[in-house]
C-alpha cells in the first residue's frame, strides 16, 4: 500500500513538473528524543547493595500523597501535608533488591516535584506539588547492584 501511494505521488509530481525531492526526516527531533531516553536510563547514584537500605519520604506539599513499594510489595501509605514515612531500616536487612518505589498525589489532577538525596544507604525523597498543572507520578528503582534510577 505504501509503495503504491509513493508511485502515485511520484507520477503526480512528475506530471506537475516537480523534480525529485529528498526523503523528509526529523534528525534533530530523533536525536533529542534518543538523548532524553538515554539520560533517563543513567543512574543518579548508588547504594551499597550488601548493606541494609532505608527510604525516607517527606510530604512537603499542600496535598495528600500516596506512596508504595511495588517491589518488594508493601501496603500503600497515605501522607498528609507535612507527614513523613520510611521504608526499611539501616539496622536490619529489610528491603531486598531490586526496589521499586512509586508516589502519586491523591488528587489525580496534581503533579509532583521532588528532591532526592542519598547519604550512606539512606535515600530521602522530599515531595511537593508541581508548579504546572501537569498531573504525574514519581518513580524510583534501585537495581540489584544498588544503582538508583529516578523518573
Amino acid at each position: 500500500m505504501k509503495t503504491r501511494f509513493a508511485v502515485i505521488v511520484a507520477i503526480a509530481m512528475a506530471a506537475a513538473g516537480v523534480g525529485a525531492i529528498a526523503p523528509f526526516s526529523w534528525p534533530a527531533l530523533s536525536q533529542s528524543l534518543d538523548g532524553a531516553a538515554e539520560a533517563s536510563q543513567r543512574p543518579i547514584g548508588q547504594l551499597n547493595p550488601t548493606l541494609p537500605i532505608r527510604i525516607e519520604v517527606v510530604n512537603a506539599g499542600n496535598t495528600a500523597i500516596t506512596c508504595v513499594l511495588t517491589q518488594p510489595a508493601s501496603a500503600e501509605r497515605q501522607l498528609a501535608p507535612g507527614a513523613r514515612t520510611s521504608f526499611g531500616t539501616v539496622t536490619t536487612s529489610y528491603l531486598p533488591l531490586p526496589i521499586n518505589f512509586l508516589a502519586y498525589a491523591s488528587n489525580t489532577q496534581i503533579g509532583l516535584s521532588s528532591d532526592l538525596t542519598i547519604e550512606g544507604n539512606v535515600v530521602t525523597i522530599v515531595i511537593g506539588e508541581q508548579r504546572s498543572q501537569t498531573p504525574g507520578d514519581l518513580a524510583m528503582n534501585i537495581d540489584p547492584d544498588g544503582y538508583i534510577y529516578f523518573y
